[in-house]
C-alpha cells in the first residue's frame, strides 16, 4: 500500500462556497448575480466549481484585508498607474 496523502481542492463546489460566505445554498443563489456584480469571482464553465483562493481573496478584499505589499495587488496598483498615464496623454 502507497503512501496517501492529504488533498486540498482548489476548486469547490458552490455548496462548499456558500458554507464558505456563512450563507444557505438558497441565499447563496439569491444573492448570486447581486455578488457577481461585485466582483465575486465566478464558477468554473467547465465544471461549475469555484476557486477557492479566489473567493477567499474576495472576502479579504471585502474586509479591507487586501495586503498592499501581495504582488497581486502591486501588480495591479501598477496597471492602474500605467493605464491613467496612457488616458492622461
Amino acid at each position: 500500500m502507497g503512501v496517501r496523502f492529504v488533498v486540498q481542492p482548489r476548486m469547490i463546489a458552490p455548496e462548499k462556497v456558500a458554507r464558505r460566505l456563512g450563507v444557505t445554498m438558497a441565499v447563496f443563489w439569491a444573492k448570486r448575480a447581486e455578488l457577481e456584480a461585485a466582483g465575486f469571482p465566478k464558477p468554473d464553465q467547465v465544471l461549475g466549481n469555484y476557486c477557492l483562493e479566489a473567493v477567499d481573496k474576495w472576502i479579504d478584499a471585502q474586509a479591507g484585508l487586501t495586503r498592499t505589499d501581495d504582488p497581486a495587488s502591486a501588480q495591479a496598483a501598477m496597471l492602474a498607474a500605467v493605464r491613467g498615464k496612457a488616458w492622461a496623454k
